[in-house]
């Protein structure tokens, strides 16, 4: 278990490792659902806030998160104990993710003005305590093996696992929540009991995570100089990752990929509830896209090992444009829910830009090292992870913002028009976005030719 650097690096991952890292990701996907699917119906039709409130709340704690995961990324990086230096964040942030998911959705019966002071404190440490387990797994693949291919699989089997785990909560969530609600799709006790299971699950997937992601990568040379603390080390690791081209540039692509993504699924739920007027759709449409998000997982890894990654991403953001697209008019002709499922597999089975992101990042950290001398692995995966979170705060601010402002007012009954800017909000927007995502895209000179001569300079580097 030791984080000291060895000529060892270069390991073929067996494939139980890789499926119990795997775990780690499905352990987020049970923490995050309820939250990145759920929250904003709840907070507007369970808890009653206002959809500026909303807004206001969403894009405060998102904000902080986003913060939050760079700092966390040059903390964890510089870290050293028993267990390496991502693995401890695994296994004590699992449980304080678990209490803080629930507590997210727990409805209290206090005047507005505590209501909303008590959302956005919980969500707040939520997040907090989502950048510390979550980020962990990202970060701690890229210690386990200096292989990019190896990397590449890796991720791969955890999106599977990841999906498999989607596919599941995406298809009884919202039975659940009618389940211990009575039947209601706002009711307070379906929204915490389901949390309540969803988080209980988690935690041992996150140890079994713990378990399988053993770290043979250590820090590098990256040692405090004499009289040099912590928070210089910290400092000069923000300096090399933020200065890096490609690294800039892909924050940059993620930012409004993501804000585009993740916009959509905060507001997905009206979709169904009042566009298509079917809200059991959403479990319809979110199991067939999970199942698609499964399937990417078997074809992608090909793909960005035979075609320059960065082009990889920009087919995903034409195909992501394309089906959101196609949503608009099945919403506007309100076709059955089991067609727009269909096209929403489609969706998830185009959604290859994350494993593009993953990919990029370990070809990136060892670019960056083999310059700088410096193993920035913590901050360059967080400081990617934090225009995801940015792209999150501000997709879900925006999304709730833009419904608001077309007339969009929960639980009654809108006009035609208003129902359309609707479907054009939840789903047009987005697909703008996607499309304007490929610029940044094309901007990263990282190549496949260039990664794989870098993985033969830190072979040589490391029998030095």
């Amino acid at each position: 278990m030791s984080t000291n650097q060895t000529d060892n690096t270069a390991v073929k991952l067996p494939l139980l490792q890789k499926i119990g890292y795997g775990f780690g990701e499905a352990g987020s996907t049970l923490s995050w659902t309820m939250i990145s699917s759920y929250l904003t119906v709840f907070y507007s039709d369970v808890v009653g806030l206002a959809p500026a409130v909303i807004s206001v709340i969403m894009l405060v704690a998102r904000i902080w998160q986003a913060l939050c995961d760079p700092i966390f990324g040059a903390v964890a990086e510089n870290t050293r104990s028993r267990w390496g230096r991502y693995r401890p964040y695994i296994l004590f942030g699992a449980p304080l993710l678990a209490l803080f998911n629930c507590l997210t959705f727990l409805k209290l019966d206090i005047p507005n003005g505590a209501k909303t002071v008590f959302c956005l404190l919980t969500y707040i440490i939520c997040c907090t305590a989502y950048s510390v387990a979550n980020g962990a797994v990202a970060c701690v693949v890229n210690s386990m093996t200096s292989i990019n291919a190896e990397r590449v699989s890796a991720n791969a089997v955890k999106g599977v696992v990841s999906s498999l785990a989607g596919m599941a909560v995406n298809a009884v969530t919202m039975p659940l929540i009618l389940h211990f609600g009575g039947g209601s799709a706002s009711s307070a006790n379906g929204y915490f009991m389901t949390a309540l299971i969803f988080s209980l699950c988690s935690i041992p997937f996150f140890y079994i995570c713990f378990r399988s992601a053993i770290e043979v990568i250590g820090g590098g040379e990256k040692k405090a100089q004499k009289g040099e603390n912590v928070i210089v080390m910290i400092a000069k690791s923000f300096a090399g990752a933020f200065r890096d081209w490609n690294v800039a540039w892909l924050m940059i692509a993620m930012l409004i990929y993501l804000t585009a993504l993740f916009g959509r699924i905060s507001v997905m739920v009206f979709y169904f509830i009042y566009v298509t007027g079917d809200p059991m759709g959403m479990a319809a449409f979110g199991t067939a896209m999970t199942a698609g998000m499964l399937v990417v997982n078997f074809y992608t890894p090909f793909l960005l090992n035979h075609i320059d990654k960065k082009f990889v991403a920009c087919i995903a953001c034409v195909c992501q444009a394309v089906c959101c697209t196609a949503f608009y008019f099945m919403g506007e002709a309100r076709m059955a829910s089991s067609i727009i499922a269909i096209v929403g597999f489609l969706y998830g089975a185009t959604n290859m830009v994350s494993l593009v992101s993953v990919s990029l990042c370990g070809e990136l950290i060892d670019d960056n090292w083999i310059r700088t001398g410096s193993r920035s692995d913590g901050v360059i995966v967080t400081a990617v992870s934090f225009s995801t979170k940015i792209a999150n705060a501000v997709g879900s601010a925006i999304g709730i913002a833009a419904l608001g402002a077309v007339g969009f007012i929960a639980n009654s009954e809108m006009s035609a028009p208003v129902l359309t800017n609707v479907n054009k909000v939840i789903n047009l927007m987005p697909a703008a976005l996607f499309l304007v995502a490929i610029i940044p895209f094309l901007m990263i000179r990282m190549t496949n030719r260039k990664g794989k001569e870098n993985e033969a300079k830190i072979k040589t580097m490391m029998q030095q």
